[in-house]
């Protein structure tokens, strides 16, 4: 039972401190959202140039870049999300 309320405890305190704010974290952040941001609209330009008739719509290309965001949002913000490799080795 104690081992047990040592690894909640211990899980916890993971999770408090994946969840911080360093400048660190915020940086490789804006660096990601930023790089992704970038090559998804270049992307969709490049495949509007060249006459992808579905592209053409600007009310599509945005609903395809937010699609695009929402499914790498797990990677974009993996640094807020406590270690399980840490978490695995001490049980």
């Amino acid at each position: 039972m104690a081992n047990r309320t040592q690894q909640r405890k211990a899980d916890a305190r993971a999770a408090v401190d994946a969840r911080r704010l360093t400048p660190g974290k915020v940086g490789r952040l804006v660096l990601k959202t930023l790089a992704f941001a970038l090559l998804v609209s270049l992307l969709i330009t490049l495949l509007s140039a060249l006459g992808v008739p579905a592209l053409e719509n600007r009310w599509l290309q945005f609903g395809l870049m937010l699609l695009v965001y929402a499914a790498a949002y797990p990677f974009l913000m993996s640094e807020f999300r406590p270690n399980r490799s840490a978490e695995r080795s001490g049980r």
